[in-house]
């Protein structure tokens, strides 16, 4: 099977729930009576799902984008760990490599880590490609089906909560680490009760902590 097959066969799950939060973020878009062009250009050079989400009611409530680009870095503070256990996957060209960074999402990252069926940089690279795409086609799907919908719809923005809990599921049947569920879940209590308005970021902090000074299992030499 040709290389872009085996990638389009694999990001159909997440284009399942790209196309329609893709659609989602681009009614939220319309709605908020923000400046058509820049749901696309946002998609395209942002690619942030949940950062998106945030930015429509940041914009619409006119803060400023020095207040946006902190929020972006506490938002997405987590992506800076994904490229680490990645690393074996990343292309050597001069374009493919700031790409492939540029475009690990959580729900890419999730296929890439725990499917175990991309073994190359090039069926990687395919699959992070596929599936930006599918989330700029469910923008523009969305601006357009805007224009037909009520304004002031209730409970679409949860929609990549719930992609989120599906693949976080998911990832637990696949995986059954059940410490490392144990270990999400006490850095999330710990995170929200005592530092809730920078939950994710001080979550992820503990968690890097933790898996950082935890004692690694020593490789055995091959007496032979």
């Amino acid at each position: 099977m040709a290389s872009w097959r085996s990638a389009l066969s694999l990001t159909f799950p997440v284009m399942m729930g790209y196309l329609p939060l893709g659609a989602v973020f681009g009614v939220l878009w319309v709605d908020a009576d923000l400046t058509w062009y820049w749901a696309p250009l946002m998609s395209i050079i942002v690619y942030a799902g949940a950062l998106q989400y945030l930015a429509v009611g940041m914009l619409a409530a006119g803060i400023g984008w020095i207040d946006l680009a902190v929020a972006s870095l506490l938002v997405n503070f987590r992506h800076l760990f994904y490229g680490l256990s990645l690393y074996h996957l990343l292309p050597n060209g001069v374009l493919g490599k700031p790409y492939f960074i540029f475009g690990i999402t959580d729900e890419t990252y999730s296929l890439l880590s725990a499917s175990g069926q991309v073994t190359d940089s090039k069926t990687a690279l395919q699959v992070v490609a596929f599936n930006q795409g599918y989330w700029i086609l469910g923008t523009l799907i969305g601006m357009v089906l805007a224009r037909g919908l009520p304004p002031g719809l209730q409970g679409l923005d949860f929609a990549l909560t719930a992609l989120f809990t599906v693949l976080a599921v998911e990832q637990i049947r696949a995986k059954k680490d059940w410490g490392a569920v144990l270990l999400g879940l006490v850095a999330a209590a710990v995170a929200g009760f005592w530092v809730s308005d920078y939950f994710l970021l001080a979550a992820s902090i503990m968690l890097v902590l933790v898996l950082v000074a935890w004692p690694q299992p020593r490789l055995q030499e091959d007496a032979a």
